[in-house]
């Protein structure tokens, strides 16, 4: 028995100090040639485990017997990792992402390292301009300035990245920037007065202050940034917050938001958008013309030009002066005219439409609730039938353009001598509308565009003609007097067209022609409203008889109508307009509704004389079938003088016949046909 213990203590004790070898061996063998890791398992016959004990101390009820000592320990013997644990099922390979899904993510890689975020944002701006405006504003004008800004915006954005070379810093300097860039003349007031402090008076233009706000912005926005990216990258608990993601989340929110509602308007107006007037009124057997010359004829238009009564007893006025002019030259003119509408857009498209407008109020009056387009007038002007039946019968059209949209912009004209707001680029020439010049007028673009980049003789690009209301009135009365004054030379007969804005605000004009002192507003800062409106209709006298007399000398067999849109507004129509609180004449006290739609309106007709003018010129909406009528052969029904109150944003065809009311007889049965 001794024997046999003695023998299996000395095979323990040769096979530990056999192992112990081994390990040595290995050990040296190893570690000149494996990672640690690597020799640990080995060491332990497992992957990377160290090797577990057991002290004799630890009762196991599976613990192999120890030997005589009580800190004898014992290493388990190592386990085959591959025997023990049981085996796992393959993992089924990752499905590979469908197409749209690999298409978002690299959008989003694209966005995140590129300038469409600072464009995003540029775009919802723009289009929220274009919403508050889309009873006036075609949707196609969005997209020149978003063009420009889009350059503007990447421009911007790369210089960004050069100088602070990580996305996130150039998109936190970027974005900001872009933003006070957009809304230059109105974000960000403190940057300006800052910016003033490193502008000599000497040096202060539109230009150099730009570039100087420019440049300070760019600078306040460029350090906020490498100090936000700085701060994001070496405070721990805010590495793995994904600041650039959430950004872009929020301006493609933004974006797609934007572009919901401009959808939805669109949906909403389509109809009134795609609206033609119809072509044409020519006979298909014209009658004789009563008159063989076919004559030129003008159209001049005094925007809020009042008839004698209201100058009379609303702004305490006599016009005596001017009528005794007009009627010895030949004019014949309406006491008591008034327009057949009270608002330009449609008294204006009325009259060069020959007709009144009962198809708007049926087609149209349930498209847009509260919200309805002046488009169906628009597509009116752009193309009026008077124009039509002129051209056709071998009118040159001469479009004589005020600063207002509806009557420059989208014109068929012939001629359009005194068009104004021109971008030129790379060849190409835009004439800005309304919209776009207030988006650009209000952006850095500005400055900028109007000083122009050239190379020699050849334009990159250039704002130019940006006509002032002084400026717009001055070239309107000298191209008349050349349109007159070539009328010898003539090869075809002239129709022309002038909408002049005076005596319309701003009032821009004192009683002699002199800048007033006063606000040019509608308003009575500075002096009355009632005083700015006759100082600038006094002035405005004086031109007028100096064009008639030219016109009457130069162009003497010309037919010349000499008629308003409007008459001028009473105090009561200020304020902004809300679908609650918008202008609409049938609100008004009869005194002011008179005052409203009361309007200068005299004839000359060569050839006619003045009790058939008289007889005939019964209303605006005549003017043009009588001319057609009397010069050119046509048997065109003459229409009853009919008055509609209508509102001048909202409720733009709920008409309401006012002609009884405004005489103070009875609503007349021939108008009702055309409410």
């Amino acid at each position: 028995m001794a024997k046999k213990q003695s023998k299996k203590s000395s095979a323990k004790t040769s096979a530990g100090k056999s192992a112990g070898a081994k390990k040595q061996s290995v050990t040296a063998d190893v570690a000149a040639h494996k990672e640690p890791k690597h020799i640990i398992a080995e060491l332990t016959g497992g992957p990377t485990q160290p090797a577990v004990v057991r002290v004799a101390d630890d009762p196991k009820p599976d613990s192999a017997p120890m030997h005589e000592g009580a800190d004898a320990v014992e290493a388990k013997p190592p386990r085959d990792p591959k025997k023990d644990e049981p085996s796992k099922p393959p993992r089924p390979s990752a499905e590979k992402p469908g197409v749209v899904v690999r298409i978002v993510r690299a959008a989003g890689r694209f966005a995140l390292r590129t300038s469409v975020p600072e464009i995003l944002l540029l775009i919802s701006l723009i289009l929220s301009r274009w919403l508050q405006n889309s009873d006036f504003s075609y949707p196609q004008e969005v997209f020149v300035p978003i063009v420009l800004f889009a350059v503007l915006a990447t421009i911007i954005f790369y210089v960004y990245k050069l100088i602070l070379r990580r996305d996130l810093a150039a998109h936190a300097a970027a974005l900001p920037l872009v933003y006070g860039l957009y809304g230059y003349t109105y974000t960000f007031p403190w940057l300006h007065h800052f910016a003033d402090k490193f502008i000599k008076q000497s040096i202060d233009t539109p230009l150099t202050h730009g570039l100087i706000f420019m440049g300070v912005v760019a600078v306040v926005f460029g350090v906020a940034a490498f100090v936000l990216d700085f701060v994001m990258r070496h405070v721990k608990q805010l590495r793995s917050v994904p600041l650039l993601k959430i950004a872009v989340f929020v301006v493609v929110f933004v974006f797609a938001g934007q572009v919901y509602k401009t959808a939805t308007r669109l949906w909403t107006i389509r109809h009134q958008l795609a609206y033609q007037q119809p072509a044409s009124l020519t006979p298909a057997k014209p009658a004789q013309a009563t008159v063989a010359a076919k004559p030129n004829v003008y159209y001049l238009l005094f925007d809020r030009y009042a008839n004698a009564n209201t100058l009379s007893k609303d702004y305490n006025y006599n016009n005596g002066d001017l009528l005794n002019f007009l009627s010895d030259q030949g004019f014949v003119t309406r006491d008591q005219a008034y327009s057949n509408y009270p608002f330009t857009m449609q008294s204006v498209s009325s009259t060069l439409a020959m007709s009144y407008f009962p198809n708007l109020n049926k087609s149209f009056t349930n498209d847009g609730g509260d919200w309805q387009s002046a488009f169906p007038y628009r597509a009116t002007l752009n193309n009026p039938p008077a124009a039509q039946a002129l051209k056709q019968n071998g009118y040159t059209y001469n479009q004589v353009a005020s600063w207002w949209d509806f009557t420059r912009d989208g014109i068929q004209a012939d001629n359009q001598p005194t068009k104004a707001f021109r971008l030129r680029t790379l060849g190409m020439t835009f004439w800005m509308t309304d919209l776009q010049r207030d988006i650009i007028n209000k952006s850095i673009l500005s400055p900028l565009l109007k000083k122009g980049l050239t190379f020699g003789k050849h334009i990159a690009v250039l704002y130019d003609l940006d006509t002032a209301p002084r400026d717009n009135f001055e070239q309107q009365m000298a191209a008349l007097k050349t349109i007159a004054g070539n009328s010898k030379m003539q090869k075809t007969p002239q129709f022309t067209f002038a909408h002049v804005l005076v005596p319309h605000d701003p009032y821009i004009f004192g009683p002699d022609g002199s800048d007033p002192t006063y606000s040019g507003d509608r308003d009575d800062n500075g002096a009355d409203e009632v005083d700015k409106y006759t100082n600038q209709l006094t002035y405005l006298n004086t031109r007028l008889k100096d064009l008639i007399a030219n016109i009457r000398t130069n162009d003497p067999g010309a037919a010349i109508i000499l008629q308003a849109d409007e008459g001028p507004y009473p105090k009561q129509f200020r304020g902004t307009l809300t679908p609650g609180h918008y202008y609409n004449p049938i609100n008004l006290p009869l005194e002011q509704m008179q005052q409203k739609f009361g309007v200068l309106a005299s004839y000359y007709l060569p050839n006619v004389d003045a009790e058939t003018v008289a007889a005939q010129m019964t209303s605006p909406v005549n003017a043009f079938r009588v001319v057609l009528n009397t010069y050119l052969g046509y048997s065109l029904d003459l229409l009853p003088d009919c008055q509609f109150a209508t509102g001048d944003k909202y409720q733009l065809y709920g008409y309401a016949l006012v002609s009884g009311k405004l005489r103070g007889t009875a609503e007349p049965a021939a108008c009702q046909q055309y409410q």
